[in-house]
């Protein structure tokens, strides 16, 4: 089939387009009709062109994604049974969350030179058993990412993982001593998402958060040239947002390499944030999770972790767990089998959403940096303050129908009863006690709705 040839078409430049559109719409106000302000303040067009879009090409884009199970680091038996289920089901990503060390060997002898990668989420800080982690996945040739983040703990539980004199030396050593593939410093971006933060909050945060590592680190001694940071984000429903969401987050890190006269790689494992996922209609959860993880692969992260569809009241099981899993395989044997996060480059919408995301977190970075940096606005409570009123702005919406929750505030089941089926408290937790910091709090979107509906069931 020969090449299209569309030169018998005169050009059609976007004036003549928004003319032919306000045509249409016979006497209606075209900016009230068709251009909608997304929760960031950024205004929506509803059409684009190269003449409204900049493309910039964005450096480090993953080749293809990697599928990760996520598992609870408990009974030896339990863990060394899920490995080996995995494993024979293709997956070649672990993130293992531990709350005390274990014995490294009982998972990486079952691993060794099976190309495998072990992603670690732990609430600790153990410099001697971080340093035989890496000895014994150096060995068996499976890459490892750490992910320590200290000040991720500090902004979650308000105290630091160790004493404050003791959190960045080792860190540090433990930096200069990893020399393979994988990466020893982590970034939690899926807190701020988690509690309330838009995408430019979520975005100038993490950059924020990021650079005070950085910068941390440095006062022991030079940066190594090249520095891989693992940052753990979550998704939400809003589609294109959050594919440029995670483009702005690679851009934008680079930027902070050169910041530091070093050469930032960027590793970014995805999941469905938790926040979005409802208690009534749960089975809206698989649909969300769907678009999320697509969102991930479009947007270029590097491994993407499912979650349950009742990851937030029921204790784990085989079928959800099941389904979980087999959303990723049929992303990867059947959806997207051959894509990779390229696929989204020069698409005039996500090309602008990038840059506007990436521009506006930029300018809120330079305004946390002028204060006195991510540090101290967590201990004078700004970024607190600040997430808990976007919070509280988008619970009024979703009240006053601003916003929809399938399920909940539009199309619910008036039927469905959940008070029988909670096994795990699915709303948020208080347990005060006295903090160097105060916490920031992960809030679920429709706890208010749901508590008092589950209140009305007695």
């Amino acid at each position: 089939m020969s090449a299209l040839d569309f030169s018998e078409f005169d050009p059609f430049d976007d004036k003549l387009w928004k003319q032919q559109i306000q045509f249409d719409l016979k006497g209606k106000d075209y900016n009230k009709e068709l251009i909608w302000e997304s929760p960031e303040g950024i205004p929506v067009q509803p059409f684009y062109t190269k003449n409204n879009s900049q493309v910039t090409p964005i450096e480090d884009l993953p080749s293809t994604w990697q599928h990760s199970a996520q598992i609870y680091m408990g009974d030896n038996q339990v863990v060394e049974h899920l490995l080996k289920k995995r494993l024979d089901q293709g997956i070649r990503s672990f993130i293992l969350v531990c709350d005390s060390p274990f014995d490294p060997s009982k998972v990486i002898d079952l691993l060794a030179h099976k190309n495998v990668q072990l992603i670690l989420e732990c609430s600790f800080l153990n410099r001697s058993w971080l340093q035989e982690c890496m000895d014994k996945a150096k060995a068996a040739q499976i890459r490892l990412h750490l992910n320590q983040d200290p000040l991720h703990h500090l902004a979650k539980t308000g105290n630091w993982p160790a004493h404050p004199d003791n959190v960045f030396k080792p860190l540090y050593e433990v930096l200069k001593d990893m020399k393979y593939e994988g990466s020893a410093l982590g970034v939690h971006s899926l807190l701020y998402a988690e509690s309330g933060a838009n995408n430019i909050q979520q975005l100038a945060y993490t950059l924020s958060q990021a650079n005070e590592t950085l910068e941390q680190l440095s006062q022991f001694g030079t940066l190594p040239e090249s520095v891989c940071l693992n940052y753990t984000v979550s998704l939400g429903p809003n589609y294109f947002f959050e594919i440029a969401k995670l483009r702005a987050l690679r851009q934008l890190s680079t930027l902070l390499g050169a910041i530091h006269n070093c050469t930032i790689k960027t590793h970014i494992t995805a999941l469905p944030a938790q926040r979005y996922m409802t208690l009534y209609d749960f089975n809206n959860n698989l649909l969300r999770h769907s678009t999320a993880m697509m969102a991930a692969v479009l947007g270029g992260a590097d491994a993407l972790c499912n979650l349950p569809y009742d990851h937030h009241y029921k204790k784990s099981h085989d079928f959800s767990q099941g389904l979980a899993e087999n959303q990723l395989f049929i992303l990867e044997s059947e959806v997207f089998g051959t894509a990779n996060a390229n696929m989204a480059s020069g698409a005039y919408y996500i090309e602008h959403l990038t840059e506007k995301l990436a521009e506006q977190a930029l300018t809120l970075f330079k305004s946390i940096e002028a204060t006195g940096g991510w540090l101290t606005t967590i201990k004078n409570g700004t970024i607190q303050r600040k997430i808990k009123e976007r919070h509280e702005k988008s619970v009024n919406e979703l009240e006053t129908m601003g916003a929809i929750v399938v399920g909940l505030n539009k199309y619910p089941d008036a039927t469905q009863k959940m008070q029988d089926q909670i096994e795990l408290y699915p709303f948020q937790k208080m347990n005060p006690q006295k903090t160097l910091v105060a916490p920031i709090v992960p809030r679920r979107l429709t706890q208010h709705i749901e508590l008092q509906r589950l209140n009305d069931e007695k």
